[in-house]
């Protein structure tokens, strides 16, 4: 009987160690558990992002109304009947006459 329990324990002390510590243990699930989570929340931000991107392009594909404004941020461009205003600060006004030199002194 003291083999047999001797024998039993010693199959039961490699297997509680795979249990606790080694691959496949209550810990390795946990953190599998947590890299799941974050990869879960990573797709949605990326199926939203895609979403975006995928309402743009048929915009693009479709509609003219995408493309003028695309074309007059990004290339600064105006269309037929439009009128461009060009608003200048009034603080970086040039001077038209070039500066005084300064009084000279007498010897």
């Amino acid at each position: 009987m003291k083999i047999l329990t001797g024998l039993l324990l010693l199959l039961l002390v490699p297997l509680q160690y795979r249990l606790w510590v080694g691959e496949g243990s209550f810990a390795d699930v946990v953190r599998l558990r947590r890299a799941v989570v974050a990869q879960q929340a990573e797709n949605h931000e990326l199926a939203q992002r895609n979403a975006a991107l995928d309402a743009e392009v048929s915009d693009l594909k479709h509609g003219l109304a995408a493309v003028a404004e695309l074309a007059r941020t990004q290339l600064g461009m105006i269309g037929k009947g439009e009128t461009f205003y060009q608003v200048v600060d009034g603080g970086a006004k040039r001077r038209s006459r070039p500066p005084r030199d300064p009084p000279r002194s007498r010897p």
